[in-house]
């Protein structure tokens, strides 16, 4: 038996050392919730969830750090975490919604368990598919057709071969002349993304992926609101470029909604989004079935906890896409709370060790935390 005996928060407001802006808003800092869970006979796990956008979610680092406390501690303490399944439940359970909130415990639950056992969070998934992820080179809505193209060339020399576009601007020539410029910086065989975080009406859409298309776009990261999928199936249909859901995907029955409706080409997860690695598995295997691929990672500003918790949902998913966009890691500032990840050449390898892989210096997190 593995009784989990306490459940700690760490609310952190970090620096960050590259603004990643898009139509959904533009964070300066970093928001985290750090979260600890501990057993009774000495292993602790860590998790982490990051706030996110402003308007992209009702969850904040207050209102997170608030649920922890009242309601989802309460109903985990005195359960067996080896009795994994029951946990989760009562994770689920103890209050409609806040998946960000439920992502966090949910790492440190699998961080903990991974530690008792001796073995990475992948071998509970079935992984890893990959010990090397190729990461995505993040061009955020803030850069104009000068400086992006500047950035652009720069990820490449550092070895990235997959770039992502934040688009939504309300002049659409920006938009066009960004991309144009990215699509010159880094040559014809790299794989270019855009998103346009849900901002854009069909017309509108419609009209700036037409326009786009001639600069070879792999995909288009959910263009419309996310639950218009009628008009996403249509555009789908309109346009030459493969469409991507993410923000339409919370669940895993938002998923099979969205491949009921020939709604996309491939969908998205955000670990923190879809509420944790459980719904996340349930999500790529509707996805998989389906024979499409999947994109796994959000580029929010975040510690190495986060981002290597989406590396070990990455290298789980047999069918999860090259270019994974767990890279918030690589916008936080400079920071010796917890080790870092190793990347090479756009290449990040998976951290092996027990549970996540990463460690913790809680001294200097409860001092950051003001604990």
């Amino acid at each position: 038996m593995t009784k989990i005996v306490a459940i700690e928060t760490y609310p952190l407001i970090l620096p960050v050392r590259e603004i990643y802006g898009g139509a959904a808003g533009t964070l300066e800092d970093c928001r985290s919730l750090v979260v600890r869970v501990e057993t009774e006979n000495g292993f602790e796990g860590w998790g982490e969830a990051t706030q996110g956008r402003p308007g992209n979610t009702y969850e904040t680092l207050e209102t997170m750090e608030i649920m922890v406390g009242k309601y989802f501690a309460p109903a985990l303490i005195g359960a067996d975490l080896e009795e994994t399944g029951s946990v989760l439940q009562r994770l689920h359970q103890a209050r409609y919604g806040h998946p960000i909130t439920k992502a966090a415990l949910e790492i440190a639950l699998f961080d903990a368990l991974g530690k008792r056992y001796g073995v990475p969070i992948y071998r509970f998934f079935g992984g890893p598919y990959r010990t090397q992820i190729e990461l995505v080179g993040g061009l955020g809505l803030d850069l104009g057709p000068g400086t992006i193209a500047h950035r652009a060339a720069q990820l490449r020399q550092e070895g990235f071969h997959t770039f992502k576009i934040k688009i939504g601007q309300r002049d659409r020539k920006q938009d066009v002349a960004r991309v144009r410029a990215v699509r010159e910086a880094v040559g014809e065989e790299a794989t270019i993304r855009v998103d346009g975080n849900a901002a854009y009406s069909f017309t509108e859409a419609r009209e700036i992926l037409s326009e786009i298309g001639r600069f070879g776009i792999a995909d288009a990261e959910q263009p419309l609101a996310r639950g218009d999928l009628k008009s996403l199936a249509e555009l789908r249909r309109a346009v030459g470029i493969p469409i991507a859901a993410q923000e339409s995907v919370s669940s895993p029955e938002d998923a099979l909604a969205v491949l009921e409706e020939n709604a996309a080409d491939l969908l998205k997860i955000k670990l923190t989004h879809i509420g944790g690695f459980q719904r996340g598995m349930q999500v790529a295997s509707i996805v998989g079935a389906k024979g499409l691929p999947i994109v796994v990672g959000q580029g929010s500003a975040c510690t190495t906890l986060l981002s290597a918790a989406e590396m070990h949902l990455h290298a789980s998913i047999k069918n999860a896409q090259p270019g994974g966009e767990m890279t918030g890691f690589l916008r936080l500032g400079e920071q010796n709370i917890f080790s870092p990840l190793q990347v090479t050449n756009g290449k990040v390898t998976l951290p092996h060790g027990p549970g996540l892989g990463i460690e913790v210096d809680k001294n200097k997190l409860k001092q950051l935390a003001g604990h």
